[in-house]
Parts: structure tokens; C-alpha cells; sequence
């Protein structure tokens, strides 16, 4: 099991307790941020950070979202934002 605090940003609320992760779900989660990473063109990807991609998709996870599409629509939203 591999455990993440997210740390909020303004006007976001603090998970009092740490999210943790099976081997299976980082490794899908891995694969999600792969994948957002190659939807980004090259314009995209020269002002965007893959952490920046990776921190959304976790946040949502966290949710307990597992749908890879809704993972996808978040992180990249956020991104176009």
C-alpha cells in the first residue's frame, strides 16, 4: 500500500486522514497519467508539468474515482483551465 496526504490549495478543503493506494490502483493510476500526458500536444506539454497532471488525477482518485475516462476529463480540464 503506498499512502498520500494531499496538501490543499486555496479555497480546497484538507483530507484529515491519508489516501492509500494498492500496488494495482498506482499502477493504473500510473497508466492514467501516461495516457493524459499523450493527449497533450507539444505546445501543451512545454507548459505543463506532469506533476501538475499527476497531483488532479490523484485528487480525484482519492474520491474514489476509478473510471480511467473521468480521470482523463479531470486531469486534462484542469489543464485547459
Amino acid at each position: 500500500m503506498f499512502g498520500l496526504k494531499l496538501s490543499p490549495k486555496l479555497g480546497e478543503t484538507i483530507m484529515d486522514e491519508p489516501v492509500f493506494f494498492d500496488l494495482k490502483t498506482v499502477n493504473f493510476l500510473r497508466e492514467t497519467l501516461d495516457d493524459a500526458w499523450a493527449c497533450l500536444g507539444p505546445e501543451q506539454r512545454a507548459v505543463t508539468n506532469r506533476s501538475e497532471l499527476a497531483e488532479h488525477i490523484l485528487k480525484t482518485a482519492a474520491k474514489g474515482e476509478r473510471d480511467k475516462d473521468r480521470l482523463l476529463d479531470a486531469a486534462l480540464s484542469k489543464i485547459a483551465a
